[in-house]
């Protein structure tokens, strides 16, 4: 066969992957070619093979582009991943030995973490985990989780049992110990709240900042229902900076605690910072209320009225008071009204039991006895000044009758 039986590359179009004219899979193209990137394409088409296998040409790329960029990517070959068989004796004598002396350190290290835990916390060796591979501590811990458990319910089996089986009380259980798990909660979260800040070094602006962040967090939690979170941010805004609104806010969250001296304290200190405030002098007339002093309780409504007439709350509490006012007035009037008292002569007044008698009878009322004994007083003040008059009289009439 001559030259023109072979088929000849020139003319074939471009390679499938990278795109690149058959023609540059030349000899005379790659020595001229300069482009690294390009002669990495090429290399990687001849070593593909996908327009036949070139091995010569493949070498002559090769050292091209060893040439041109020895560090290219595209020279690194692949090893294949290590055997037995790849290692010789003494390799294989010191792998070994580095291996027992990595186990060897690590049961140090197990025993002296073990020593310590049981010296500094002996107790806590029955709760420990059982050890990998042995059995000792995992009866124990088995033993101590069937005695822990509680006892399964009895779940009812058949149509009748169901019938019996109270569905309300089962759900009024789960949501009391719901409500007893919230509560441990929200108090455990309560302690961890600091009431005081810490503010050296802030600007005015920063404070003002910092307090109205805290009355919006206590206010965020007075809508959702905890009164004792709202007092603990509201005390945190005051300590950085004490404003009307923190008082005002804070006196309304001890309110709803019903804690009536806190919420008056409150009150106090925003009247002495705006006298005249409208929401202070009601929440003071609640606590006035509350306290049972009515009358200061109608002065400080009748204040917020006076600017308000058509304040609602203002009014209902007003018409509270003063129904309490008139319910407690007819019970202090009977108090104060006395009883008639029967007034008796006692004879021998002077006897031991007539004493303890009269004494009795004044510890019973403090009146009765003043009075039992002016009477007492009078009767035997006037029996001396009879007796006195008669002796007077008895001495004159024997001095008259030895003159005659």
């Amino acid at each position: 066969m001559t030259a023109k039986d072979y088929p000849s590359l020139w003319g074939f179009g471009k390679t499938k992957t990278f795109k690149i004219p058959v023609e540059h899979l030349d000899f005379k193209y790659i020595e001229k070619c300069s482009d690294i990137k390009h002669l990495e394409k090429i290399l990687c088409v001849l070593r593909s093979g996908e327009e036949g296998y070139y091995p010569e040409l493949t070498e002559f790329c090769e050292k091209r582009l060893k040439e041109l960029s020895p560090e290219s990517r595209a020279l690194r070959k692949d090893k294949p991943a290590a055997t037995a068989s790849s290692f010789t004796a003494e390799e294989w004598e010191t792998i070994d030995g580095d291996i027992k002396s990595w186990v060897s350190e690590i049961k140090k290290e197990e025993n002296k973490i073990h020593y310590h835990e049981t010296e500094t916390f002996p107790a806590m060796k029955e709760n420990l985990p059982p050890v990998r591979g042995s059995d000792s501590c995992l009866r124990v811990a088995k033993e101590k989780c069937s005695k822990s458990r509680p006892a399964k319910k009895k779940m009812p089996r058949d149509y009748a049992e169901w019938d019996k089986f109270d569905v309300e009380k089962e759900c009024s259980k789960i949501d009391e110990d719901y409500k007893e798990k919230t509560v441990i909660n929200n108090k455990s979260h309560l302690s961890k709240i600091e009431t005081r800040l810490d503010t050296t070094g802030l600007t005015g602006k920063e404070k003002d900042f910092l307090a109205t962040h805290e009355k919006e967090k206590g206010n965020e939690a007075f809508n959702s229902g905890d009164y004792e979170e709202a007092v603990k941010y509201y005390t945190r805004s005051l300590s950085v900076l004490p404003t009307v609104a923190a008082y005002n806010n804070r006196a309304q969250a001890e309110l709803k605690l019903q804690n009536w001296n806190s919420a008056f304290q409150d009150c106090e200190k925003v009247l002495e910072l705006e006298p005249g405030n409208l929401k202070a002098l009601l929440r003071r007339a609640t606590t006035y209320k509350h306290q049972n002093k009515l009358q200061e309780a109608i002065e400080d409504l009748r204040k917020v009225l006076d600017v308000e007439p058509d304040n609602e709350l203002a009014k209902k509490t007003l018409s509270e008071v003063e129904r309490d006012l008139k319910n407690s007035e007819p019970a202090s009037k009977t108090q104060t009204k006395g009883k008639r008292m029967v007034i008796q002569e006692v004879e021998n007044s002077e006897d031991e039991d007539g004493k303890d008698s009269g004494r009795k009878h004044e510890d019973s009322n403090e009146d009765k006895s003043k009075t039992s004994f002016l009477f007492w007083l009078c009767k035997k003040l006037s029996f001396y000044m009879m007796s006195y008059l008669k002796f007077c009289i008895c001495t004159e009439i024997l001095s008259l009758s030895s003159f005659s």
